[in-house]
């Protein structure tokens, strides 16, 4: 996991490189809101694997484009939820829900002047992770709770301006893991990607 977040760190640090001489910017508020899938992953609780199906994902944030050079700066708050059994349970359910909000840099690559550009980013912070796990036959081996973890992200995506106006969509990849958590005695694996479609509004 050290090394995991050692490569993102790093790579956030590649991305601005060339934005370390432009000054800093607050000229460009934004707003963005995004919904769509988290993808279905392998996660252990206390060592054992289990396959968690995909679930709802969704995203709001708020941030500064252009606020150092190309890179854009955002404070995000980002939700999954995840289980093992859809559409409904028989022989019980590890499921994890995630909550973070964590502080990211994206570097823009501009496709066509002011209309089409990719992106690319890290970031870091806090989630939680609420888990649920019951098991039908071990009533000691079912447990629920939560647990605040440090985790990090990496991000790429593609936007659009809609006309001359305000508003761009996007669509965006996210990847995130954390530390694991810790529920009643329990460790639980955290980790998920999650791919969005949003709208970005500048002020």
């Amino acid at each position: 996991m050290k090394k995991q977040l050692l490569i993102a760190l790093a790579a956030a640090c590649a991305l601005c490189e060339s934005a370390w001489a432009a000054p800093v910017s607050f000229s460009d508020p934004y707003v963005e809101l995004a919904v769509g899938v988290a993808a279905g992953s392998n996660l252990a609780f206390d060592g054992v694997s289990a396959s968690v199906e995909s679930g709802p994902a969704a995203s709001l944030a708020f941030g500064f484009a252009n606020f150092l050079g190309p890179v854009d700066l955002r404070l995000d708050y980002a939700t999954t939820d995840r289980d093992t059994c859809f559409p409904v349970c028989f022989f019980g359910n590890q499921g994890v829900t995630s909550g973070s909000t964590m502080l990211s840099a994206l570097y823009k690559i501009p496709i066509t002047q002011d209309r089409w550009d990719a992106y690319v980013g890290a970031g870091a912070g806090m989630v939680k992770v609420d888990v649920e796990h019951t098991d039908p036959i071990t009533a000691s081996n079912s447990y629920s709770g939560s647990d605040n973890v440090f985790g990090w992200q990496l991000i790429g995506g593609a936007r659009v301006r809609l006309s001359n106006g305000p508003i761009r969509l996007f669509l965006e990849y996210r990847y995130q893991s954390a530390q694991d958590a810790k529920v009643e005695g329990h460790t639980v694996e955290y980790n998920g990607s999650s791919l969005a479609f949003g709208a970005r509004w500048t002020f």
